[in-house]
């Protein structure tokens, strides 16, 4: 017994005067440092409490080296559509939605030599996103033969797809020889422009 009573003062003794220390130092720093004990505590909790929240922002959609461009070929005669992939421009790289529509814009007005020996007439912005683009180019090239057509007495040019009307003549079909006039109730092929300045130069009144 007299074994055990020593082990236990042994533990209390030390344990009772860290505890004394203990209180007695917060106590001094309470006294010296009003508020601060306290405080510290307070803002213990409330790190503990409060998520972190972390700020950032929206990152701008730009066209990147990564960025699928896609040119729309769109034939306006014809009303048909080709769709190329193909590697954007250098100069396209960091731009965004707004700065590619300018530069389509300055591009409209002068466009490049081979656009214009398609018959080139503008180009447009279909859709954009950081992973796609797709840029529209227009064009209508008139084909090189026309149709002489006769319509309420009157002689009119139409374009070789016969969608669209090329020119109204203004020249009268009973005027014509009654050979062309037969022709042109036909639909009378012109080969060329040539050829159809021709007929006009020698027909017009």
């Amino acid at each position: 017994m007299k074994f055990v009573k020593r082990i236990s003062l042994f533990f209390i003794y030390p344990m009772t005067m860290f505890g004394i220390g203990f209180l007695s130092n917060t106590a001094i720093q309470e006294f010296f440092y009003p508020g601060e004990v306290v405080l510290e505590e307070t803002e213990k909790v409330k790190q503990q409490e409060e998520p972190v929240i972390e700020t950032g922002y929206a990152k701008e959609a730009v066209i990147t080296a990564n960025t699928s461009y896609i040119v729309l070929s769109y034939d306006m005669l014809k009303e048909t559509s080709c769709e190329m992939p193909e590697t954007a421009p250098d100069k396209y790289i960091g731009l965004n939605r707004e700065s590619l529509e300018m530069v389509l814009k300055e591009y409209n007005k002068s466009p490049s030599l081979t656009d214009l020996e398609k018959g080139f007439q503008h180009a447009e912005l279909v859709s954009f996103s950081p992973e796609k683009v797709v840029v529209q180019k227009n064009y209508k090239k008139q084909d090189n033969g026309f149709y002489l057509i006769s319509e309420n007495h009157n002689v009119m040019v139409y374009d070789e797809s016969l969608k669209y009307l090329y020119m109204n003549t203004g020249i009268r079909t009973e005027d014509l020889p009654e050979e062309l006039q037969n022709d042109i109730l036909h639909m009378k092929y012109i080969e060329s422009e040539s050829e159809l300045y021709h007929f006009l130069e020698s027909y017009s009144s």
